[in-house]
C-alpha cells in the first residue's frame, strides 16, 4: 500500500462525510491513518465523522473518540488551528460551551481569519445567554464571509433571544 492508497481512501472519507455517512467515512478515514499515521489532518477528518456518529445515534463514546482524535492531531500539529476549531464543535455539541469557547478562541488566535471559528464561539456565546458577545462574533464572521451561510439567520435569532430575555427581567 502506498500514499496514493491513502489518499483514496482520504478522498473517500471526506465523499461519505460530506454525504453523511459517518460511519464508513471513520472506517475510510482508518485506513488512510494506518498508511499515514503522521498526517494531522486525517485525525481530524476522522473525528469530524465520530462526531457525526455521536450526534446521530446520541453516543458519547463517538464524542471521545473524536475528541482522542483531535488530541493525536494536535501532537502531531500543535499549531493546527482547524484541529481546536473541530474539537470546540465536538464539546458545543456536547454541550461543553466553555471548553467550546476556549478551542475557538485557540483557533482564532492561530487564525484571525477563520469566519467559521468566529461563528461557532458566536453560537456557543448565545447558548450559553451571553448574547452581546455572541453577536458580536457572528458578526465578525460575516465581516470576514460576507456569504457565510447561517450567520446572518443566527445573528437575527440571537437578537430575538436577547430581546425576549430583557422582556422577562
Amino acid at each position: 500500500m502506498s500514499q496514493n492508497d491513502a489518499m483514496a481512501y482520504k478522498k473517500s472519507g471526506t465523499r461519505n462525510l460530506n454525504k453523511g455517512d459517518y460511519k464508513q467515512a471513520a472506517a475510510d478515514y482508518t485506513q488512510a491513518i494506518n498508511l499515514m499515521p503522521n498526517d494531522a489532518e486525517l485525525y481530524v477528518n476522522r473525528s469530524s465523522a465520530y462526531c457525526g456518529i455521536g450526534v446521530i445515534r446520541k453516543d458519547p463514546s463517538s464524542f471521545d473518540r473524536a475528541i482522542e482524535d483531535i488530541g493525536q492531531a494536535l501532537k502531531l500539529n500543535p499549531d493546527f488551528a482547524a484541529a481546536y476549531s473541530v474539537r470546540g464543535s465536538i464539546y458545543f455539541s456536547k454541550g461543553e460551551n466553555d471548553k467550546a469557547i476556549e478551542d475557538y478562541n485557540r483557533a482564532i488566535q492561530l487564525d484571525s481569519a477563520d469566519d467559521n471559528a468566529y461563528y461557532c464561539r458566536g453560537c456557543a456565546y448565545v447558548s450559553k445567554g451571553e448574547y452581546d458577545r455572541g453577536i458580536k462574533d457572528l458578526e465578525t464572521a460575516l465581516r470576514i464571509n460576507p456569504n457565510h451561510p447561517d450567520a446572518r439567520r443566527h445573528i437575527e435569532l440571537a437578537r430575538n433571544l436577547q430581546k425576549m430575555q430583557i422582556k422577562h427581567l
